[in-house]
């Protein structure tokens, strides 16, 4: 049974919300929330398989909030918000970051949007906390000790890949910490590459902006051989492409 959190003050927002849902996943539940507070009381006891969380709520700043649903929900968040230069930047520079709200739709909320947000995380079980395999080489780059020092690097293989994180296994030799800022170099395949045999280059610094993706070390082996690596932010080209390529990969 598919259980759905909806947090809006906003009554026609909130029936219509709840029929896309009714009609796209039959039978679901749906959990309803005025408030910023009533929402985390419902995560506290619930987990749901989906939020829906409007950006204005009457106590709550839509980035503040989602920052603290964070803390114990892991699941897709998508954000409602009437449209507005300052809630896109707001999204697109903050919540962005690992993931923490998996897209925006404007109000007043359109079927046909929100049927289509539906179908990327929950139908197709497209879900942000899913790990898949994968084996794509990858360049890590750590930051300089100081000026004028060399930023140390070692290359390794993303061996599983979600749009939160990655786990990489090491090449050689190198100390990371938890929490430790790196950037990694990985050619992720273009939409038409997915599932067919391309031949790719080493990853390099020298790659473009699309091929480097910044995050910290979320963990590391007793043997540091083997990173948890958590993104900290994802272009939109990059999101496109590792969607394309987790539709065609194996979940672990």
């Amino acid at each position: 049974m598919t259980t759905i959190l909806i947090a809006d003050a906003c009554k026609p927002s909130l029936v219509m919300s709840s029929e896309v849902f009714k009609d796209k996943i039959p039978g679901s539940i749906i959990i309803v929330a005025v408030t910023g507070k009533q929402c985390l009381e419902i995560l506290a006891k619930e987990t749901p398989d989906m939020c829906v969380v409007d950006f204005d709520l009457p106590d709550a700043d839509g980035i503040a909030l989602i920052h603290a649903m964070r803390k114990t929900y892991h699941g897709p968040i998508l954000l409602t918000a009437y449209p507005d230069a300052n809630v896109d930047d707001a999204v697109k520079n903050d919540l962005f970051a690992f993931n923490d709200a998996g897209a925006w739709i404007s109000k007043p909320i359109k079927f046909d949007v929100l049927s289509d947000k539906i179908d990327r995380f929950l139908t197709d079980k497209h879900r942000l906390g899913k790990r898949f395999e994968t084996s794509l080489d990858t360049l890590l780059v750590g930051k300089g000790a100081g000026r004028g020092k060399r930023a140390p690097k070692v290359t390794g293989r993303i061996v599983n890949i979600s749009l939160g994180g990655a786990c990489v296994e090491l090449d050689g030799p190198m100390k990371f910490k938890n929490g430790e800022e790196l950037t990694i170099a990985v050619q992720l395949p273009t939409p038409g590459q997915v599932g067919k045999k391309v031949v790719r280059k080493p990853p390099s610094e020298d790659d473009g902006s699309d091929s480097k993706i910044k995050g910290v070390i979320a963990w590391v082996d007793k043997k540091s051989t083997k990173i948890g690596f958590r993104f900290s932010r994802l272009s939109d080209s990059q999101k496109r492409s590792l969607e394309e390529l987790l539709k065609g990969s194996s979940t672990l």
